[in-house]
């Protein structure tokens, strides 16, 4: 069991996103966005302030680089749309994962590309909500509309049959590159030096392949605890040097 809150894992990275913009040869302006984390004001990619961001960047275009496991839906839609509708040209990017929400982003691209060793996975809204009967059945009912706004999503990208988005999101579908360019969620990237090593936890998606099944916070929670004990050491250290200082003054 994870030693580390969440809260703290994420303070640690600092870079849940970055926003820069530079000029190249052509005198056009290129922005990025970078989007490394979790869709989540608190845990994560605070969307408000990246919609805010985006909307401000006076750009001819805008790369989008994604490896998250998804988060707040209508914080993500709010991203695609901040995107869509952008006047800059859209190149998004998936170097690692785009699951859940992060896969929507994804398809705000003119042109959406995703890396030869990463992963995309849809698949229906859902959410947590404690009630009686009819708060229950009103909740269903909304999550059956986001599912319709999200197949939408899904089917006007790829343009693949709205009902075929639907059985892919109804058994959770995880695309490889070549899987994802032959349904023409994305043209495939291929690096082979690029690999999908994302500090997530998938554990809460019912059909994570085996291979990412061990893409946990650990690489993380060990460096903490590595740089927790250097820290410690170099405090001990201090403080020994210290007591020697004043035992020669004395």
């Amino acid at each position: 069991m994870n030693r580390y809150p969440q809260s703290y894992l994420r303070a640690r990275q600092r870079d849940w996103y970055k926003v820069s913009a530079k000029e190249n040869k052509d005198g056009k302006l290129i922005g990025q966005v970078e989007i490394l984390d979790a869709i989540d004001e608190i845990y994560g990619v605070n969307p408000s302030e990246l919609i805010a961001q985006i909307r401000a960047m006076d750009v001819d275009q805008i790369k989008v680089i994604i490896n998250s496991p998804g988060g707040s839906v209508f914080g993500g839609l709010g991203i695609f749309n901040a995107l869509k509708s952008h006047k800059a040209e859209i190149t998004t990017e998936n170097i690692g994962l785009a699951a859940s929400i992060a896969s929507v982003i994804m398809m705000a691209g003119d042109n959406a590309f995703q890396h030869e060793q990463s992963m995309t996975m849809i698949h229906r809204a859902w959410g947590v909500v404690i009630g009686n009967g009819a708060e229950l059945r009103d909740t269903a009912a909304i999550l059956d509309k986001i599912d319709g706004q999200l197949i939408s999503i899904y089917a006007g990208k790829t343009k693949l049959d709205p009902v075929v988005i639907e059985s892919m999101m109804e058994k959770e579908t995880w695309l490889t590159a070549a899987e994802a360019q032959e349904m023409n969620f994305a043209k495939t990237l291929e690096y082979e030096t690029i690999k999908a090593n994302a500090a997530f936890d998938l554990s809460i998606y019912k059909n994570t392949p085996d291979i990412l099944k061990k893409v946990t916070n650990e690489a993380l929670l060990n460096k903490a605890r590595v740089e927790e004990i250097a820290k410690a050491e170099q405090n001990r250290k201090e403080i020994m040097r210290r007591r020697i200082e004043l035992l020669e003054l004395n």
